[in-house]
């Protein structure tokens, strides 16, 4: 008898170990989306999806459309888990989803760069120094909750993600906290020092350039993001980039983020030697704002040869004393976020620092008072009979094209708007949307140029070249 029921204990346990383990091995052969979706690199006309699955996924795509019902479908890379597909919509705001061998993610929503010309404004939240391993994330969670709050349409992470950036549980730790915003809003990085220029960092974020420094353009700003971890002394390739950079953009305000800071009072002291080789192509190029974190405080100086520098360091780290300067305007030792309400109508900037609570602490405007122009079409891209086809490195153009510019003036108003080519006046459009057709001749390399006038007799001018034939 004894027998029998030992008999039949092993034949049960046999059993539920055969069930356990086939159980088991369904599920590792089903997918999971385990990181994301979420949104990248956002331009004028694309913007990258990024999520990773829990094993290596064969058919992997990305559907989106005007809404839920899709009617686009970009394919990507086999057998990964890691997947990044950038799409190119022709509207500039949409919904997506990812599907990874069959496995389907809820509905997101995306918008491009492009869709500030339709609301005529946008919002842009910058913070930095998460490291939350010492209170177990709990402060780093709660600012990140209130940037979603805001709804940000782009956010910049100044740097400190994490305390290690080579420890892979700190990483995940810091992606369970920012999903809702990442989800809702499209993060651009910073390189801090805590990233230990980690291989993680490269996985999670899909920058331009070589993703340690780089600019993106959004409406009438431009953001100019830098690494100090890496070469940045003259006639270094960091150098070189950045006085090309800062050179060549024509957007009416420059913004500069990197993370430790060449001004502030407490804390870490300035990076003196950055700011002897950096701050003389800010002062020449004309750069508005410069954000900083590194030190766990808010602080604000007064204009510096018409710059204002942030540090904003109060995204959860244990929080420094900030102390009195010369140039010191502001100051608040405090968990923090900084908002930028950008105005296209008005252009100008709203600058807010803000507790979790959503409870304004500083605020201050940046303006333009001289008239704003800017060619919108055509872009970096391939047209063929005035339809954009795909993005290239510079405009190329097959037949007639509508060349198209953004004007503004918040105190004045605009008057007209010319357009040029290779300096001759063709066309002059006294009204907004102000527009101009190029249906002639022409072949080879042109100047596309364009100049606002505003009621006042000031101008302002904006140019592009292009590459065009068209018989």
């Amino acid at each position: 008898m004894k027998k029998r029921v030992n008999r039949g204990l092993v034949f049960v346990m046999v059993l539920m170990l055969s069930l356990v383990n086939f159980s088991a091995s369904k599920q590792i052969s089903q997918p999971e989306i385990i990181v994301g979706p979420y949104t990248q690199n956002v331009s004028n006309d694309s913007i990258t999806i990024v999520w990773e699955t829990s094993m290596p996924t064969s058919n992997n795509s990305v559907e989106y459309g005007e809404n839920k019902s899709y009617g686009y479908i970009k394919y990507g890379l086999h057998s990964t888990n890691h997947h990044e597909i950038t799409i190119n919509p022709p509207f500039s705001s949409g919904h997506y989803r990812v599907i990874s061998d069959g496995i389907k993610s809820n509905d997101f929503k995306f918008k491009l760069a492009s869709y500030c010309y339709t609301t005529k404004k946008f919002k842009c939240v910058i913070f930095g120094d998460s490291r939350g391993t010492w209170d177990n994330w709990k402060h780093a969670k709660e600012v990140a909750n209130a940037v979603n709050a805001e709804h940000p349409d782009i956010v910049i992470h100044g740097g400190d993600m994490v305390a290690d950036g080579e420890s892979r549980q700190q990483w995940n730790n810091w992606l369970e906290l920012m999903k809702p915003l990442m989800q809702n809003s499209t993060v651009f990085g910073v390189l801090g020092n805590h990233e230990r220029n980690g291989s993680r960092y490269y996985e999670i974020f899909a920058l331009p350039n070589n993703e340690m420094w780089y600019s993106f353009d959004y409406g009438p700003c431009h953001f100019t993001i830098l690494d100090e971890y890496e070469s940045w002394n003259i006639n270094s390739p960091q150098y070189e980039w950045l006085e090309n950079d800062l050179s060549s953009s024509m957007a009416p305000f420059k913004i500069v983020c990197f993370h430790e800071p060449i001004y502030c009072s407490g804390g870490h002291a300035p990076r003196n030697d950055v700011k002897k080789v950096w701050e003389p192509l800010f002062n020449k190029y004309n750069v508005n704002l410069i954000f900083q974190s590194h030190n766990h405080y808010y602080q604000r100086t007064n204009p510096i040869n018409g710059i204002t520098y942030i540090v904003t360091g109060g995204a959860g780290a244990p929080l420094y004393e900030p102390t009195k300067a010369w140039f010191v305007n502001n100051s608040k030792k405090a968990y923090h976020y900084c908002v930028l309400d950008v105005s296209l109508d008005k252009m100008e900037i709203k600058c807010s620092a803000k507790y979790i609570n959503g409870t304004t602490f500083d605020e201050f405007v940046v303006f333009i008072s001289a008239p704003n122009v800017k060619i919108i079409k055509p872009e970096k891209a391939l047209y063929v009979f005035n339809k954009k086809i795909i993005p290239l490195p510079s405009p190329l153009i097959i037949g007639k094209i509508d060349i198209e510019a953004y004007a503004s003036d918040y105190k004045s108003g605009i008057e007209r708007v010319e357009f040029y080519i290779d300096d001759e006046l063709r066309y002059t459009d006294n009204d907004s949307p102000y527009s101009w057709t190029w249906d002639e001749f022409a072949f080879g390399a042109h100047e596309i140029g364009v100049r606002a006038h505003n009621n006042n007799g000031d101008y302002a001018n904006s140019k592009m070249e292009v590459m065009i034939l068209n018989i």
